[in-house]
């Protein structure tokens, strides 16, 4: 009897729109883009009986944001909810351009893990649009069962 295992990671993201300060313009990012992954014998690393590849790699340009805050210093904070997720399974983003406007970009170009707290990805003034990230999974090892495994990956604009 031949056995497969399956994984499907999918890694739905969303932005969240802020609202600026009083008498401030409003906020707005637009997340577009997703990750689905599956992994199966075909990823084995080498063969019945061998452990699964463990770190996955997207596009660099899976995620792209679009970010509208008219003037100011801002930062993007990333999280994530899990909906169904494994503890050995360790999610990463990072920065992989600048995307295009006038105002200055910085940090977030390493990768850094992503988790159910907030924490700043990069920093910003003015309009920017095109930023693309890069999503990585490590942890995955057919010591872990076969299921669909899903997070919710949230950017959020906060002003600095």
């Amino acid at each position: 009897m031949k056995t497969v295992i399956k994984f499907l990671v999918l890694f739905a993201v969303l932005g969240l729109i802020a609202t600026g300060e009083k008498g401030e313009a409003a906020v707005s990012i637009i997340v577009s883009g997703s990750w689905s992954l599956s992994i199966d014998a075909s990823d084995l690393v080498a063969g019945a009986g061998s452990d699964l590849i463990d770190t996955y790699e997207s596009n660099s340009d899976q995620i792209v944001l679009d970010i509208d805050v008219g003037r100011g210093n801002f930062r993007v904070d990333v999280s994530k909810i899990n909906t169904n997720w494994h503890s050995d399974f360790q999610l990463y983003v990072r920065r992989t351009s600048d995307g295009t406007g006038s105002g200055e970009i910085s940090g977030g170009t390493s990768y850094q893990e992503v988790t159910d707290t907030y924490q700043s990805l990069f920093t910003f003034k003015k309009d920017r649009t095109g930023i693309n990230l890069q999503l990585k999974l490590s942890g995955v090892s057919v010591q872990v069962a076969p299921d669909t495994y899903t997070t919710t990956v949230y950017y959020t604009v906060v002003k600095i």
